[in-house]
């Protein structure tokens, strides 16, 4: 590490307890300002009692005279007691003031290192993986605890790992969530300046592995007054620990969870061009891209596939040397667009930039940072976005696409040289883009992207996944990885999707599950198959007729009992659940990937479940609603095996089922018949039952007609009715439908 570990701990002797809420506690070793945290008693955390000397420069010394202990109220978290100490840096005309402070409404602990005087002389070839000062510092090598990491490009690193095992870095973990097998959990990750935040690793001096929280080794200056805080969270279950975890970084920006019907791209069905689509970089029997794209809008509304929107991703724009070279001119090359940056598809777009070159034409005329050793820059000038977006809004755009975040952090020094030029730039997008309307997507993003998307409230969605090509394994990660973009407001994405098998020479696994998954990780959902091979059966089970998404509430994260069953081995099983909430009925989608063995599921092993007894059917089956199983709190429904098929091409081995709670009066309502989310509220606005009566109040599209699948009270057989929505000029036209123990009637 750049600098020391802040406390070190020979054991705890003289100091105070600081007591927090929930069961959390705190001890301070006014000594040698080394810490524990416990957590019902039990030690969870302590600060180490050494660390090892090679490249970790001498421990920071500590005025034991400036200790002090206090209280106070956070506008956001409530009250709070704290402890206060001043260290000197050893040889460096430099001080850090190390502050923690333990929650006494809310279970959090913060620590916050702050410079009153900066840090000037930090140059050196420090890596992005080491911090400058670490606080907070915990001894790992013992614990007997597993951690949920999220980690590298597309968050694809994310996993579960001992926690003696943290290896640190960005790619080992930030944030990280630490819980024993009972679910007990621990979320540690910053509070702010995430752009310049790691966890570090390093073996202390008796061979004990080091945990450590603080700014990147990268960084050459810390300007005076400059504060960093790392945030400590805690509660019972990995989800909910996390959500919290997240709510408090939302707080304390203001910006509020992303309301996916209320977002154009998030909303609508699209088509995208993505890496692995059928015409990224290439449009085979066609003269160019534009002739290519209208063909596909032409067989769309042929075919009444309703398509609201194109996206146009990274072969359209001048580049230098494809992406990694950077933007040189943010308009179409002639022989792609022969039409140019004009209306000639007149449809929405989403547009998209990959990284900026250091030449590009713009940099006189608008404020950049510049890397000259890789020739790239960062235009950290809002009216650069603003110039830039107008010309997309004029001729349609609705979202921008910033891909190849993690190039930008990893092979440029544009992001971690300094404390701010990350900040300025993602800022100056993301105030330019809320002045114009335009909604954002973080596309290669790292974890402290996704933390920063808290900040820029025009981000509403960010990639969870690497592209859709080749083995479709990486949809395995998603339900982990989506899980911190769901924590922290945004909607993890799944990318472009084919929705036929076979496309020119090409050959793909059966593409319903795919299509599947993309919808219930929540981002945008975009077909992108060649001309006339839109399937229009699959694309209709995600959709209204007018291109609306039906969609879940939330985004498919794992469930809890995954957690419990893998924790032996750190080897969590992929099963995920979603969920659509009505009248506080939920309704609940459940994925399993890859399964060797059966997964016995509890309603209460799912937090996104908060009924007790449901009827479940597997969507995938041929028998569908007809056949369902009862689960409860103590009736498990069996989710059946499904080990990877090994077949060619490759595919996951997968499984997918609809849970539908028990209304009041006995009656089940499994949802809309060939709709992925068959409950969604996109759909269903109201249910309400008694022992006589179903009653469902619906929308649709005029004349769209709607099949629902229901049971009655003291029956186990499914029933089925079919009503048409009412012609009518409303862009969404209401729809009752009423069943008595009889029959049932629309209106």
């Amino acid at each position: 590490m750049r600098l020391s570990t802040l406390g070190t701990v020979i054991g705890i002797a003289v100091g105070h307890e600081l007591k927090g809420y929930g069961g959390v506690s705190l001890n301070f070793n006014d000594t040698n300002a080394g810490y524990s945290i416990q957590v019902d008693g039990d030690k969870w955390f302590e600060s180490p009692a050494d660390y090892s000397p090679g490249g970790w420069r001498k421990p920071l010394i500590l005025n034991a005279k400036s200790i002090s202990y206090g209280s106070g109220t956070d506008k956001n978290m409530g009250n709070y007691n704290s402890v206060s100490a001043q260290h000197l840096a050893d040889g460096a005309d430099w001080m850090l003031e190390a502050t923690i402070k333990v929650f006494t409404e809310q279970s959090f602990v913060a620590f916050t290192s702050c410079y009153p005087k900066g840090a000037m002389n930090l140059q050196g070839a420090w890596s992005v993986d080491e911090v400058i000062s670490a606080f907070p510092a915990f001894s790992i090598g013992s614990s007997t605890k597993n951690y949920l990491g999220w980690a590298g490009i597309q968050l694809l690193g994310t996993a579960v790992s001992k926690w003696a095992d943290f290896a640190g870095g960005e790619q080992a973990g930030i944030p990280v969530l630490v819980h024993d097998q009972n679910l007990r959990s621990v979320m540690i990750g910053p509070y702010d300046n995430f752009l310049t935040s790691v966890h570090a690793s390093r073996n202390g001096t008796s061979g004990t592995k080091i945990f450590a929280a603080g700014i990147k080794g990268s960084i050459s200056v810390i300007p005076e007054n400059f504060c960093h805080t790392t945030l400590m969270g805690f509660g019972q279950g990995v989800n909910s620990t996390l959500v919290s975890f997240g709510d408090q970084l939302l707080k304390r920006s203001g910006k509020e969870r992303v309301d996916a019907k209320k977002d154009f791209v998030l909303s609508q069905l699209g088509y995208w061009t993505d890496h692995g689509a059928y015409y990224y970089h290439q449009h085979p029997n066609f003269s160019n891209a534009e002739a290519a794209l209208l063909a596909v809008k032409a067989d769309a509304k042929n075919r009444s596939i309703p398509i609201q929107y194109f996206q146009w991703d990274d072969w359209w724009y001048l580049q230098y040397k494809g992406d990694t070279g950077g933007l040189i001119e943010w308009q179409p090359k002639p022989q792609i667009f022969p039409s140019g940056m004009t209306k000639w598809l007149d449809m929405p777009l989403s547009l998209y930039v990959a990284e900026y070159n250091r030449y590009n034409i713009y940099v006189n005329d608008y404020k950049f940072a510049f890397d000259d050793k890789t020739n790239h820059s960062l235009p950290v000038d809002k009216q650069f976005y603003l110039d830039m977006f107008k010309n997309g809004t004029d001729i349609g755009m609705k979202m921008f696409e910033q891909d190849f975040l993690s190039g930008i952090n990893e092979y440029t020094s544009l992001t971690n040289n300094d404390t701010h030029t990350g900040d300025d730039w993602l800022n100056a997008m993301g105030d330019a883009a809320k002045e114009l309307g335009v909604s954002l997507q973080y596309c290669m993003m790292q974890p402290i992207h996704t933390l920063k998307s808290t900040e820029v409230y025009q981000v509403t969605n960010g990639r969870a996944s690497r592209d859709a090509v080749g083995v479709p394994s990486f949809h395995l990660v998603l339900g982990m990885s989506g899980m911190l973009p769901y924590s922290t407001g945004i909607w993890p994405s799944a990318d472009n999707v084919w929705t036929s098998a076979v496309e020119g020479t090409q050959t793909r696994a059966p593409p319903l599950y795919t299509n599947i998954i993309a919808l219930l990780v929540g981002g945008p959902y975009g077909p992108s198959d060649e001309v006339g091979k839109l399937n229009k059966t699959t694309i209709m089970q995600t959709c209204r007729d007018d291109g609306l998404l039906l969609r879940a509430d939330k985004p498919v994260t794992m469930v809890e009992s995954a957690f419990r069953t893998g924790f032996v081995d750190a080897k969590p099983p992929a099963v995920w659940s979603a969920y659509s909430e009505i009248d506080g009925y939920r309704w609940g989608y459940i994925v399993g990937l890859d399964l060797s063995v059966d997964h016995p599921l509890l309603s209460s092993d799912i937090n996104d479940f908060k009924n007790s007894t449901y009827r479940v059917f597997s969507y995938l089956s041929s028998e569908g609603m007809k056949q369902t199983t009862e689960m409860n709190a103590g009736t498990p429904f069996m989710i059946p095996a499904c080990p990877e098929p090994g077949t060619q091409p490759p595919q996951l081995g997968h499984g997918y089922h609809v849970a539908a709670p028990l209304l009041n009066g006995g009656w089940y309502f499994l949802g809309e018949v060939g709709k992925i989310v068959s409950a969604s509220t996109v759909r269903v606005k109201s249910v309400a039952s008694d022992a006589a009566t179903l009653t469902l109040q619906m929308e649709g599209v005029s004349n769209e007609v709607v099949q629902i699948g229901f049971i009655k009270p003291s029956s186990t057989s499914t029933s089925f009715f079919s009503c048409p929505t009412p012609t009518c000029s409303l862009k969404s036209c209401p729809v009752t439908i009423a069943c008595s123990l009889s029959q049932c009637s629309c209106k």
